[in-house]
């Protein structure tokens, strides 16, 4: 079955985006982009994924059960941005429905993970969850974030558990959705973060995607973390890097 989710909204227009945020994260940690974006006349809504923020847990926590979800908020969005685990929801989302959304951006987004790479993956994300991390603790991991990022993300933490991050993990094995993204009919922008910064998206990958769909285009934000919306630094690069993507799919849709 599938729960009801919490959401945030911010009114600014009639184009209507949804974001979509990525493992042990939640829907206030769009605090600046979704004003933002609100501020250039988008409608945002974001939802709390299954497990997380204010919404309830669930008996399992696929991929496809993820979209389900976010398919029941409604179609006919303008635009959808997923980051990380919301892009790969974004992307199957858009799989099983294709009026779902006009267009999507894909904020460094899971698409596969190597077998090879779960169990340090799997730590890694279950690591701040165990004890739980502290402020001072995240800050010191990411002095590069936003002090009010670094608050929701301890926040965030606390709301989800290490069971919902192990069973993502273990119930997507082998995790790729790279046909899917191959067969994305909308256009489609693959933000892609640094890889000497932590980002996920190898470039052979997106500049692959990029060759074999002509609907989709691959950009990569030159050092940028996996969470650059984060960043105090490099946050405004990468607000125009997403207003730029959110004018190629209001161009070519």
């Amino acid at each position: 079955m599938s729960p009801g989710l919490g959401t945030l909204h911010w009114s600014g227009g009639d184009r209507r985006i949804l974001l979509v945020h990525g493992l042990s994260s939640n829907a206030a940690g769009w605090w600046r982009l979704g004003p933002d974006l609100a501020a250039q006349g988008w409608s945002v809504t974001a939802p709390d994924l299954r497990g997380h923020g204010t919404s309830p847990l669930a008996d399992t926590y696929e991929v496809a059960a993820f979209a389900d979800d976010v398919l029941a908020l409604g179609t006919g969005w303008d635009a959808v941005l997923g980051h990380s685990l919301g892009g790969a929801v974004a992307v199957v989302a858009q799989d099983r429905q294709p009026q779902w959304s006009r267009g999507l951006v894909l904020q460094d987004p899971a698409l596969v993970m190597p077998e090879s790479s779960y169990d340090e993956v799997l730590a890694e994300l279950l690591e701040p969850m165990l004890g739980p991390a502290t402020e001072e603790e995240i800050a010191a991991e990411h002095p590069e974030w936003h002090e009010t990022d670094v608050r929701i993300k301890v926040e965030a933490l606390r709301q989800s558990s290490a069971a919902v991050v192990r069973q993502t993990l273990e119930e997507n094995r082998p995790w790729n959705l790279l046909a899917e993204a191959e067969r994305l009919a909308v256009p489609t922008v693959v933000l892609g973060s640094d890889p000497t910064s932590g980002g996920i998206v190898p470039v052979t990958v997106g500049e692959w995607l990029d060759a074999e769909n002509p609907a989709l285009t691959y950009r990569m934000i030159d050092g940028a973390g996996h969470s650059v919306h984060r960043e105090t630094a490099r946050y405004p690069a990468y607000l125009d890097a997403v207003r730029r993507a959110l004018e190629t799919i209001e161009e070519s849709a």
